[in-house]
């Protein structure tokens, strides 16, 4: 059960890895605030979010935790900074279906085509500035998660971007997990940077604001696990 969570949330990571990945030749940085309010059994609370993007990894920082997402070896790091400690996972791994009886696996896959069939995105003609960019707005329906996301293409080397968002999620398209929730399909609807997200799950709403993008030239370091960190066992 604990592989399987897991393998939901980086589902959703690869998502938005092939949605706002760089061209080849573009590293990517950008900050963002992430508001949540009315989630049960949480605080109303809001934080910044730091996300280092190049062509074959993502960076992302927030509140003492660091997660990287390495493509080239296939590999995830999820780093405490406070405790110097760090947890690692094989993505292949990851993404194959997990170990289970016959009825189990088709239930997963029941339910991976049943998340994949019910997402709906769709463009509306409402319009607005958001953090200095002109964005247009998609309703959201994913399962029982329903929002909006506000979509700009004004975000600079974007026309880049867009071709390898379709190279790095045809290097997944045979992975059983990614296949399954036809991530490909759900990346056609979507034809430009998210500035703004508002999901609503459960009566709880989280709204992410990106506040100022960057393409610039990221150190290589950023995306390997600090010297001194301990590698431990993922609880």
């Amino acid at each position: 059960m604990k592989k399987t969570q897991s393998t939901y949330c980086l589902l959703f990571t690869l998502l938005l890895f092939f949605l706002i990945s760089p061209a080849a030749y573009g590293d990517l940085f950008w900050e963002s605030t992430e508001a949540r309010k009315g989630i049960p059994g949480q605080p109303d609370e809001s934080e910044s979010i730091k996300t280092y993007v190049t062509a074959d990894a993502s960076r992302a920082e927030r509140k003492g935790e660091i997660t990287i997402m390495n493509f080239a070896d296939m590999t995830s790091y999820e780093i405490n900074t406070k405790d110097k400690t760090y947890t690692q996972n094989d993505l292949k791994e990851m993404l194959k279906m997990p170990e289970m009886d016959e009825a189990q696996t088709a239930q997963l896959k029941e339910m991976l085509k049943q998340m994949a069939e019910s997402t709906q995105i769709v463009p509306t003609d409402e319009t607005r500035e958001i953090s200095g960019y002109n964005c247009r707005k998609y309703d959201v329906q994913m399962m029982m998660a329903k929002g909006e996301y506000w979509i700009s293409k004004d975000v600079k080397g974007y026309s880049e971007l867009k071709a390898f968002n379709e190279k790095m999620a045809k290097a997944f398209e045979n992975a059983p997990m990614v296949k399954l929730m036809n991530m490909s399909g759900i990346l056609n609807k979507l034809d430009g940077f998210p500035i703004m997200t508002i999901m609503t799950v459960m009566g709880g709403t989280t709204t992410t604001t990106v506040n100022k993008v960057e393409q610039k030239p990221l150190n290589k370091d950023l995306f390997t696990v600090p010297a001194g960190y301990k590698l431990v066992e993922k609880q």
